[in-house]
């Protein structure tokens, strides 16, 4: 859509800018247009469509300029806080007169509330700034998506549904969950963000460590207060709307270890003495190490005489300890059916503290190529899950 307004009337810019035509001296910079919208979907990565605006000035000389966002000053008494810059203009900077193309964008407007936003594309000449700018309001009306509903909460090592433990990563499916895909960082207190993509995830009401969020998965870890419970309402917020809650049972422990393609099952994640991926091509050598990833080990506990619980925050990572951390149930592990001795059995560092690091030796008397691996943590184990590991 093209603004063909003459270009020698000055557009209003909205929240207090100046309204009319030009009453300043020569080379004041004026934008073409009297406004113009713009309709997307919320949550979609979809937001195709432009328009043209044109940038010269009251008396049709050359002046470079650029474009320069939202004045600070602008939309302060406008009721909604001011939205991030969600258009994308090409080229940005010229000489006047020029065509500049103002497009939405789409690192910003799928990730954005639905509802209506009102912007100014404002321009300014080349070592000015607003309030001496001139712009060209806009609208982004975002029509939002249907409630969220979830279909399945599963572990996210096994991906199979079952009773969640208190702390385990799982994997909630569904729909309309949340954004377009967005993975989340720890900050510096070491904690996940419980709020991601606008979504937030609740288990009995306590707000969950969120790690990853798409529309239609998310990964959040299991809060430590579920402990004792015998089930758990899981609820998913997005943009203000609530799923239906979901029931899931819990447990003490419910072990499951990642495995290298991600599908739940076969070839587990595992490294050859902590270093190299284990595979068929690159098998583990019977009698030596290997290092496996899981998560479902419940509780922990400190390796001391009088062994207390240790208080983990929820959605917080492990660096290190004075004292050894455990799980608070027994650890166990089997590889083709043979008992292998636990060389470690705790939190891996740098990862979400629901996350188990067991390090292992490979029994001499294993058979060769790849043989189950079950981990057993209190009364459950990964069994049904059929992770494998190559042995030499």
């Amino acid at each position: 859509m093209r603004i063909g307004d003459s270009i020698g009337r000055t557009v209003a810019m909205v929240c207090g800018l100046a309204v009319g035509s030009p009453t300043g001296a020569a080379q004041t910079l004026v934008v073409s247009g009297s406004g113009f919208s713009f309709t997307a979907t919320a949550d979609s990565l979809n937001v195709a469509g432009s328009t043209i605006v044109g940038v010269g000035t009251t008396d049709g000389s050359k002046v470079p300029f650029k474009f320069v966002g939202v004045p600070s000053s602008a939309c302060g008494g406008c009721g909604d806080e001011r939205p991030p810059v969600f258009v994308v203009v090409s080229p940005s900077s010229g000489v006047t007169p020029a065509e500049v193309t103002v497009g939405l964008n789409p690192n910003v407007v799928p990730y954005l509330h639905s509802g209506t936003y009102s912007f100014t594309v404002a321009f300014a000449k080349q070592g000015e700034s607003c309030p001496a700018c001139a712009g060209v309001p806009m609208t982004l009306r975002l029509i939002g998506q249907p409630s969220p509903s979830v279909s399945a909460v599963v572990s996210a090592a096994t991906l199979q549904a079952g009773a969640v433990a208190p702390g385990e990563v799982v994997s909630i499916f569904g729909e309309h969950l949340g954004t377009p895909p967005l993975s989340s960082q720890f900050d510096s207190s070491g904690l996940y963000p419980t709020t991601l993509g606008n979504s937030t995830v609740t288990f009995n009401g306590v707000a969950a460590g969120l790690l990853y969020v798409s529309t239609t998965q998310i990964n959040a870890l299991v809060p430590y207060g579920v402990a004792g419970s015998k089930t758990v309402d899981v609820v998913v917020t997005h943009t203000l709307a609530k799923s239906p809650p979901v029931s899931v049972p819990v447990t003490d422990a419910s072990p499951g270890i990642f495995t290298a393609t991600a599908t739940g099952s076969g070839q587990g994640a595992i490294l050859n003495n902590g270093i190299s991926l284990n595979s068929t091509s690159n098998p583990a050598p019977k009698g030596s190490a290997i290092v496996m990833f899981g998560t479902g080990s419940g509780l922990w506990s400190e390796l001391h005489p009088n062994a207390i619980a240790y208080p983990f925050q929820d959605g917080s990572i492990f660096i290190a300890s004075s004292t050894r951390i455990i799980p608070a149930a027994p650890v166990s592990l089997t590889i083709g059916g043979q008992a292998a001795r636990i060389l470690y059995s705790g939190p891996a560092p740098y990862q979400v503290s629901g996350m188990i690091q067991v390090n292992a030796v490979v029994p001499d008397s294993v058979g060769s190529g790849p043989q189950p691996v079950v981990l057993t943590i209190g009364q459950n184990s990964n069994a049904q899950q059929q992770v494998t590991v190559a042995v030499q």
